[in-house]
Formats: C-alpha cells, sequence, structure tokens
C-alpha cells in the first residue's frame, strides 16, 4: 500500500507540473493518460505480486480461479479517480464567535463586529414576556402548538389594523410543502373608522371584549381553539390600546358622535422601557373638541380607511399585538442612540424634523435598518417572541423589509438635488420629442447608482464585470453554491418545535458564513487553482432558500483549455459508494436531478413536455468540448444507480460536481466549464439580471378621456 500511495502521489504531481506549464496539446495529454493508465496497472499488479504468500499450502490455485481474481481486482483500477483523489476526510462546521462584548447577541464567526448594534452604539430595552403568552410561544403544550400553527390567524384576528398586501398564492397559502410568506408590491396597514356595520370588525372587536361570553370573538374564528382566543383576550386587556378601545363598550350602540384619535407622536424613550399607558397612545373625543395634531382620527359614524405610516412608532404595535403585547413603540426616526441625549433629537433645530427621513440623523438616531438587525438578534436569558413566530416572523421580516426600502425610496425622492438628478435628462427630452403640456410630462424620480437593485446599480454591474472580461479573459469556472437547510449550524439554533421555514434569519446568517468560507477556499487556498478575478451575487429561491452564482476567471497558467483538465475537476458521474461512501450519499442527496420527463411528468423542470434542463443527458464515455455551450461531461453507462424520490437513476441524472467541493460543504454546488466565449454574455446578464418586472401601455384617451 505504500508503494501505491508513492505512485499516486508521484503521478499526481507530474501531472500537476505538466499541466501548469502551459502544455495545451490535446495528443500529449492524451499520451500522458495513457502513461498514467499503464504505472497505475503495473502499480495495482505489483500490490497484488506483494499480497501473495511464498510457500504456502494453499499457494496451489486452479489456474482459471486465479486468473479469475487477478482480473477482478484489476477491473476495479479506474483510470479516472483522480478527480477524487483530494476530498476532504470532513465536512466544513460553522463556529459560533464571543458574544457581542455590547449587547451579548450571539455571532457566527464570520458576522462583523458592528453586525449587532453597531459595536454599542444602539441599546434598546427588550419587553419583559407575559408569563401566559410566552407559554404559547414556546411550550410544547397541544394548545401552544394550535397556537404557533395558526399564529397569522390569531394576529390578523387581533390587531388593531388591517392588512393590505398582494400575496403569491402558489407559496403562502398552500396546502404542503414548504411555506413561504411572498408578497407583491408594497403592505399596508389600515385602521378603519368604527360606524354603523352589520357586525363588528378589526378594531370594533375590543369595544365588546368585557362581554364574558365573547360572542363576538367566536364569530370571527369558528375554526381556532376557543380557549386560546380567551386566553388571548385576558393577555391584551394590559395592552394601552385595548383598554381604551372597551372603554367604548358602554356606548357601543350610541358611537355617532365619539372620536378615536391615534396618537403617533414619539414621546417614550425606549432604551429606558417606559411602558405606555392608555392615554398616551389613543384619546378618545366627543364631537366639536379641538384635535391634537399628530393623531389619527376614526369616526364613529363612516367606515373610512386610514393608512398608518411607516415612520409611526405606532406602526408596530397595531398591526403585530402579539409581539408588542404591551403597546410598546416599534422604530421611528426620532429614536436616539446610546449616550444621546433624549430632548437632543427632539429639539428641531439641532436634529432633523422629517418624518420621512429614513435613516433619521444618523449621528444621533437610530436608523431603520439597525432597528429591526438589533430586534433580529438571540441574546442568552432574554426571550425575544418575534424569533418564535414561525409564519409570523416571516410576514413580520417581509413588512420590516419593505418598511426599510419604502423609507430609503421616499428619501431619494425627497432629497433628488442631494444626488444631483438634474444632471438626467428628462424634462427636457419631453419637450424635445414635442410634448409641451407640462401636466403630460410628469416628474421623474432618479435613484442614484448606490441603490441595490436599481436599474442603474444593476446596469454598472453589468458593465464592471464585462469590464473584468475584457482585461482578464473569458471566465474559466461557473459555480453555483444553494443553501443546504438541514447544515448543523442551522438546526442547532432552532428553538424546540420549529422547522427551518420558521427561522428565515438563521438560514439567511449561516449561509453568508458558508459563503465567506466558500470564497476563502476558492481564493486564498486555490482548490480550483489560482483564481485572478471574479464576480458573483446572491438570490434567493421562490422557496426562501439563498444561493450564488460565482464566476472566476483563472491565472493563465490554470486555464481549463482540454477535456481531460476538465476531468480533473468536474465529475457527472456517481462515485464508487465503496470507496466514497459520504461523498456518495451527497451525490445522491444533492446533485441528482429530477426526476422529470417519463418518469415525473409534472416535475417543475418540465415545459412543453420536455426537460427545460435538458435531462436525462445521454451517455458518453468522454468528456468532449461543447458546441458553443458547456461542455459534454463524461458520463459511463457504468451500471452504477441510486434511488432518488422513489425512482431508480443513473449517471444521466447528475448535475456536474467538483467532489471536494461537494464534500466540505454537503450542500448543492454545480461546478461548470465555460467552454465557449459566446455564452460569457450570457453567464454575465443571468447573474446580473435583477428584479422581475412587468411592463404596461399607456394608450391614447378614448371619448370619455380614459
Amino acid at each position: 500500500m505504500r508503494h501505491e500511495q508513492e505512485a499516486h502521489e508521484l503521478i499526481d504531481e507530474e501531472y500537476y507540473m505538466f499541466c501548469n506549464e502551459g502544455i495545451a496539446n490535446p495528443a500529449l495529454l492524451t499520451l500522458w493518460s495513457s502513461i498514467v493508465v499503464s504505472f497505475f496497472v503495473v502499480s495495482e499488479l505489483y500490490v497484488i505480486l506483494q499480497q501473495i504468500p511464498v510457500g504456502s499450502d494453499n499457494d496451489i490455485l486452479d489456474d482459471d480461479e486465479e486468473a479469475s481474481k487477478s482480473t477482478d481486482k484489476l477491473s476495479e483500477i479506474d483510470p479516472f479517480d483522480t478527480v477524487y483523489s483530494n476530498i476532504p476526510d470532513s465536512t466544513h462546521v460553522l463556529k459560533l464567535d464571543e458574544n457581542c462584548k455590547h449587547c451579548m447577541a450571539r455571532k457566527f464567526e464570520s458576522e462583523t463586529d458592528g453586525f449587532c448594534c453597531r459595536n454599542g452604539q444602539i441599546q434598546l430595552k427588550q419587553q419583559e414576556p407575559i408569563p401566559e403568552l410566552k407559554r404559547l410561544w414556546s411550550s410544547m403544550d397541544a394548545d401552544s402548538r394550535h397556537f404557533r400553527e395558526n399564529i397569522r390567524f390569531f394576529n390578523g384576528h387581533f390587531a388593531f389594523t388591517t392588512l393590505g398586501v398582494s400575496l403569491d398564492e402558489t407559496y403562502t397559502n398552500m396546502r404542503s410543502g414548504v411555506y413561504t410568506f411572498r408578497a407583491h408590491c408594497t403592505i399596508y396597514h389600515n385602521v378603519h373608522s368604527f360606524g354603523p356595520s352589520s357586525r363588528p370588525e378589526h378594531l370594533q372587536l375590543y369595544f365588546y371584549d368585557d362581554d364574558p361570553n365573547l360572542d363576538h370573538r367566536k364569530a370571527a374564528t369558528k375554526q381556532l381553539d376557543q380557549d386560546v382566543v380567551k386566553r388571548l383576550v385576558d393577555i391584551l386587556k394590559q395592552n394601552p390600546y385595548s383598554q381604551q378601545f372597551r372603554s367604548l363598550g358602554a356606548h357601543k350602540d350610541n358611537l355617532d358622535d365619539y372620536r378615536i384619535h391615534l396618537n403617533t407622536d414619539k414621546r417614550l424613550d425606549q432604551r429606558r422601557y417606559n411602558r405606555p399607558v392608555s392615554s398616551e397612545v389613543a384619546a378618545i373625543w366627543v364631537e366639536g373638541t379641538d384635535l391634537a395634531k399628530r393623531f389619527v382620527t376614526l369616526y364613529g359614524n363612516n367606515d373610512e380607511r386610514h393608512s398608518i405610516r411607516v415612520t409611526s412608532g405606532a406602526y408596530d404595535p397595531l398591526s403585530y399585538p402579539l409581539f408588542y403585547p404591551m403597546g410598546e413603540l416599534g422604530w421611528h426616526p426620532k429614536l436616539p442612540k446610546r449616550n444621546v441625549d433624549w430632548d437632543v433629537v427632539q429639539n428641531p433645530r439641532l436634529s432633523h424634523d422629517d418624518e420621512d427621513d429614513a435613516e433619521g440623523n444618523s449621528r444621533l438616531c437610530v436608523s431603520v435598518r439597525d432597528y429591526y438587525c438589533y430586534m433580529l438578534q438571540t441574546r442568552p436569558a432574554i426571550f425575544n417572541p418575534i424569533l418564535c413566530g414561525a409564519r409570523l416572523l416571516q410576514q413580520w421580516a417581509v413588512d420590516m423589509y419593505i418598511k426599510i426600502e419604502s423609507c430609503r425610496l421616499r428619501w431619494y425622492r425627497k432629497n433628488q438635488t442631494q444626488i444631483r438628478a438634474d444632471l438626467y435628462k428628462g424634462v427636457v427630452d419631453a419637450i424635445t420629442s414635442g410634448e409641451t403640456r407640462a401636466s403630460a410630462v410628469g416628474k421623474r424620480i432618479v435613484l442614484p447608482g448606490t441603490y441595490p437593485g436599481g436599474d442603474r446599480d444593476m446596469k454598472k454591474r453589468h458593465m464592471d464585470a464585462m469590464a473584468i472580461v475584457h482585461t482578464y479573459g473569458k471566465p474559466d469556472i461557473f459555480l453555483t453554491m444553494t443553501c443546504n437547510p438541514k447544515w448543523e449550524e442551522i438546526t442547532n439554533e432552532l428553538l424546540p418545535g420549529q422547522t427551518v421555514q420558521d427561522r428565515p434569519d438563521i438560514v439567511a446568517r449561516v449561509f453568508y458564513g458558508k459563503l465567506e468560507a466558500m470564497k476563502d477556499l476558492l481564493l486564498k487556498k486555490v482548490v480550483l487553482g489560482v483564481i485572478v478575478a471574479y464576480v458573483y451575487v446572491v438570490e434567493f429561491q421562490k422557496r426562501g432558500l439563498p444561493h450564488a452564482h460565482f464566476l472566476l476567471i483563472m491565472d493563465s497558467n490554470y486555464k481549463l483549455l482540454v477535456p481531460e483538465q476538465y476531468d480533473r475537476l468536474i465529475s457527472a458521474e456517481l462515485p464508487d459508494k465503496q470507496k466514497y461512501p459520504e461523498l456518495y450519499a451527497m451525490v445522491v442527496k444533492h446533485m441528482m436531478h429530477g426526476p422529470c420527463g417519463a418518469l415525473n411528468p409534472k416535475n417543475v423542470c418540465m415545459q412543453d413536455n420536455e426537460c427545460k434542463c435538458r435531462y436525462p443527458r445521454p451517455f458518453n464515455e468522454n468528456t468532449i468540448q461543447g458546441k458553443d455551450s458547456y461542455p459534454v461531461y463524461r458520463r459511463r453507462d457504468d451500471g452504477r444507480r441510486a434511488k432518488v424520490r422513489g425512482k431508480m437513476l443513473d449517471n444521466r441524472w447528475v448535475v456536474p460536481y467538483n467532489p471536494y467541493l461537494l464534500r466540505m460543504f454537503n450542500c448543492h454546488i454545480n461546478v461548470e466549464v465555460c467552454s465557449s466565449i459566446k455564452a460569457v454574455k450570457y453567464i454575465y446578464k443571468y447573474i446580473y439580471k435583477g428584479h422581475d418586472k412587468a411592463s404596461f401601455s399607456i394608450d391614447q384617451p378614448d371619448a370619455d378621456g380614459n
């Protein structure tokens, strides 16, 4: 075995030097492959002869049997096994770093120091949990599980606002599979006036909560456990909004002259956890009384709707009462940072008095992004109900992300002069084209190139990528890495009873750490060769899992020029189950396409009765150069099969992979060689394609002016 190991090491070393000398002659490489095969056969035969005992009583064997054994042994030699020669012995594990010394947030080793609290600049008092509500969030009792399984229904029923959102019904309200809260456009939270209606709805339900029978709640929650509903009614009686609304119960038969004014002012310092009282969050007025500023007024004689602005501190407690049961304020632009005096940020002469300022006064106030990043952290001995929210956490995260983006866009709209939007043509072009009506020209809002995902940002990135190609040449490797929801770093962080889909925050953070480890292997440890330039982009699948696309440009001495070099990096076959059991299991789990086609005509990849990914691929004895596309990889009909999703699949269904990276990260990692210059622009536009869009046209007005 020592001689065999030395032989393999010698061959690998010589071949490595041979390839890196820049020799690209296919004939020479073919000759070298023949020499390698011959050397392997001789070395293996030498090992077999060494194992035959000399002078043994059993050394007289039948000639046919001995020949058969030798033939079987030699047939196990695979000259193409070099692609598996350097696979690691273990899988990468993302370690936990020390907790933040400022806010004690748990951190992974790849996360920056200021990720959670801006290095101590942000300090918010966490709410004290209500014991009964904490039990519903965290217990494994039957009523607690029912509460969490139907959490969006419970929150929607007890919310003081109505949710206005266009959901992707395919993924949000599905009966089976992975739940994903997927929203189109924006999200609105409206409060309704409490005029006459057929039955109590929305915040009107709180008018009747002092009724011990709770008949008004039962009519609206027939599908929910009524015992849980009653417990939540009792819990929310401590909520200041609930207290004010319940006081109208004595006048529920004559509400026409009553008004409710919701206070959207920010008078509570969240750093000291001042619990609001009912008079601070809402006030009940009678018709004819003077109104105060900064109020949303609800009337008892109509059914008007009023939107809660995203910059209002009441946005969160009105929309998510189960996360904010005591009516605690959410983010608002006047939230001071640590060691900043409260009066300073409230003084309009010392601080911005701009309700639409997305980031607040960055020197003095907490930005909207930093606030919700702080709220999403896990801290020891502190119970965070948001992280127990399951499907409601998904809704909350999407809602707050839209809030952050809305604040950014609003800032750009109000600060066009600062980004020098006057340099862009808009009105001038309209006048040049013959349009003279000012009302028809409109106002153009310009997004700067620094806005992530904007048209100018995506165009700039694409042009930068093409400039890299112009300087360093075409990319050599196209690599896609997809998050594995069963990584132990994710499953270890789940709370009891949680599934991966309940914690999108952990999924994103672990994937980021793995991605940084992948970049370290590719760029510093050069596991695929020396890389001179690269680009990558991170996207999220429709099911919510993140994945990254890499384009790698290799150094001139490591260019992949001929199929023999492809075979040293990429495999499109099932490995030997006996030699590489761990790798075999990972290939079967992560790198098998489908099944589709005749085996499963309803698979998601099927379009017009054909697989859009062109699987199953044909068997192929040798890797060959593809025509204006990826190479045609070696897929031998060697009899290896694996059962995948109830069907037996062979090498025709294997997605190309690099054994080292697959064994290291235990997730779907597709590695392809970019064999044609014609694929370059397509690939770069693919990774920088940007967001989905909708097109529409405005036609000439008809006779009615529409």
